[in-house]
């Protein structure tokens, strides 16, 4: 594996916080599995993991599932 923009070949796997995010809703996973780039920080999602995501996502807004807990999270609005 070669990261796409150093094209350093040393990668971490760790959990990594991650916000899906469709339309007006989020869903917020704070142990996504990636891969990290070593060199530059560059993250590489496991495309099982976001299939995993989004599954979960469509459950929780159109299924009526109920997320694994609730979170507050401040909200700052950037204005050029």
């Amino acid at each position: 594996m070669k990261c796409y923009y150093c094209s350093n070949e040393q990668f971490e796997t760790r959990a990594v916080k991650y916000i899906y995010s469709r339309g007006k809703n989020r869903l917020f996973v704070p142990d996504m599995p990636a891969d990290v780039c070593l060199h530059c920080g560059m993250i590489y999602y496991h495309g099982p993991a976001l299939l995993k995501v989004e599954a979960r996502f469509k459950a929780i807004y159109q299924e009526n599932a109920e997320p694994d807990r609730y979170t507050q999270m401040p909200i700052m609005d950037y204005a050029l």
